[in-house]
């Protein structure tokens, strides 16, 4: 067994939206066709490394064998995804050009919300490149529902009207969202306790990113520094490695994770209330 092969395979598994003890049975699998057809390969004369680059060809890419297998396994995934980037293009272009008519000024910024729609776009179409799947559909989304509700807060004095139409996308983005992280859980025993470990810390992030990012942008635009978007980054780093040990003490310590939660609402209340300190600094 080789690396090559191992590695290949991986890469295949990483396509899909299982969990962690999914991914790893799908694997297990993969590989022993794999390796079963590598043996066939040089049971028919061929060399160790020319039998492996065969049983790789007649499985093809990885992209598009772990694509074909996420689609088998979570229909209408990439649909949903497809239609949230054509409704987010389509809520942002709409804005742009709705604000660009009533007040004759183009607000280029607002365009920036098509970096998190291109995102999403991406991973919906995506058959090429062999990716952390789960992990960056993940960051895409929450990516795209920031940058939506940073291109309303541009235009809410503009055309309020737009609000229905972004309520409608921010719904199936956060559905998404949460389909993508809770649905497959590795331990049936703690699926509920690692659900609401999940709900808790992305509502959290979400709810506190926004507003501490909002303040931010504000502070920014009345001549603020943008040293103070550490204030933002700095607290989301430590959220960030109390989410992930969370998830791995759960199955050990639960108490003590529930208990922590309370500490990861506090490191997100602080990117808001620390802000009068910051600024403060410097002035």
């Amino acid at each position: 067994m080789t690396r090559k092969l191992e590695t290949y395979v991986k890469r295949i598994a990483a396509q899909t939206d299982c969990s962690r003890a999914e991914r790893d049975d799908l694997y297990e699998e993969l590989l022993s066709h794999v390796m079963m057809r590598r043996d066939e390969e040089i049971e028919a004369g061929k060399t160790e490394e020319e039998a492996e680059e065969e049983a790789m060809a007649m499985f093809g890419r990885e992209a598009r064998i772990g694509d074909g297998l996420q689609q088998a396994m979570f229909p209408f995934r990439r649909e949903l995804l497809l239609t949230l980037a054509v409704l987010s293009f389509m809520f942002t272009f709409g804005t742009y050009i709705a604000v660009l008519i009533q007040e004759q000024a183009a607000l280029t910024e607002m365009l920036i919300g098509t970096i998190g729609h291109s995102a999403v776009l991406f991973f919906a179409l995506n058959r090429v490149f062999a990716v952390n799947r789960k992990l960056w559909v993940a960051l895409a989304l929450v990516l795209n529902v920031l940058l939506l509700l940073y291109v309303h807060s541009m235009s809410i004095e503009f055309y309020s009207l737009w609000r229905p139409a972004l309520l409608i996308v921010v719904v199936l983005n956060m559905y998404l969202l949460y389909r993508t992280v809770l649905t497959y859980e590795q331990h049936k025993e703690l699926i509920t306790a690692r659900r609401v470990i999940h709900i808790v810390n992305i509502t959290l992030a979400l709810c506190g990113g926004i507003a501490a990012l909002s303040v931010a942008f504000a502070a920014m635009i009345f001549g603020g520094s943008p040293v103070i978007l550490l204030s933002v980054l700095i607290p989301m780093g430590v959220w960030a490695i109390l989410y992930k040990s969370q998830i791995k003490l759960l199955p050990k310590r639960p108490k003590l994770v529930y208990s922590s939660l309370i500490l990861t609402a506090a490191v997100l209340a602080s990117m808001i209330f620390t802000f009068p300190f910051v600024i403060s600094l410097l002035e």
